[in-house]
């Protein structure tokens, strides 16, 4: 798996288009739920992050590096009057012309763009109860490739000792060295921690053997961690 090369443009195509057929199902009582996963904002809300953020590429209003929070309060600010189906009809415009900007990258494009909208799928179908796909497509393959040259790779300047990583199809050493404890999980709770989406009690609570699972728990997720668990829906069977 982690010599796969997946298109960044593709999985954000394909994310997008699930996720936006299904949320145009949404009533104006479920558009308004909030989103445990993201304290303060609703489903739409979310929906008005990816859309503007889309927007705002598209015409070159972004700003250096990662968007900000700040950035990112303004983007769901600005369509805080709109109804959902407005802002699903905004993404949908701006959606293909972002993606035309991913595939002209090529290799070069960022492929959290991707993962950012299957994360919030997570999200928001999580929030209303609403089963997750079966297959999260290949932006949550992207994340498992992510997730497995990501985790670790600062570990040996901070002093973090290694740590031996169990999936169900596959393991390996994140970070330098001999491992001197053991991670078992799968790839789906594995990318929810990195994303941020999992609270330290969660965390703690995985298939740890051997050492302190504080000494990794700092070091495991890019984003949070979550203040409050994070339940996440099921699968669709």
């Amino acid at each position: 798996m982690g010599n796969e090369r997946i298109a960044v443009d593709v999985a954000y195509r394909t994310t997008r288009e699930r996720v936006t057929s299904w949320a145009r199902g949404l009533t104006p009582e479920q558009a308004t739920t909030p989103v445990p996963a993201l304290p303060g904002w609703t489903v739409k809300d979310t929906f008005a992050h990816l859309a503007g953020l889309a927007a705002d590429v598209v015409g070159g209003n972004v700003p250096a590096g990662v968007p900000d929070d700040e950035f990112t309060a303004r983007e769901v600010a600005e369509r805080a009057d709109r109804s959902l189906p407005d802002v699903l009809d905004e993404w949908d415009a701006a959606g293909p012309r972002f993606e035309e900007i991913l595939a002209a990258l090529g290799d070069a494009a960022p492929k959290n763009a991707a993962v950012d909208v299957w994360s919030h799928e997570v999200d928001v179908r999580s929030a209303l109860g609403a089963p997750l796909p079966v297959d999260g497509g290949p932006a949550e393959r992207i994340l498992d490739v992510m997730v497995r040259h990501g985790v670790g790779r600062s570990w040996g300047d901070l002093g973090v000792p290694a740590l031996r990583i169990v999936l169900p199809d596959e393991e390996w050493v994140a970070g330098q060295g001999e491992p001197a404890g053991t991670l078992r999980t799968d790839r789906f709770e594995l990318g929810r921690v990195m994303l941020g989406r999992r609270s330290p009690q969660q965390m703690r609570a995985l298939g740890w053997d051997g050492g302190d699972p504080d000494t990794w728990i700092p070091h495991l997720h890019v984003f949070g961690p979550a203040s409050a668990d994070v339940v996440d829906s099921p699968r669709a069977t």
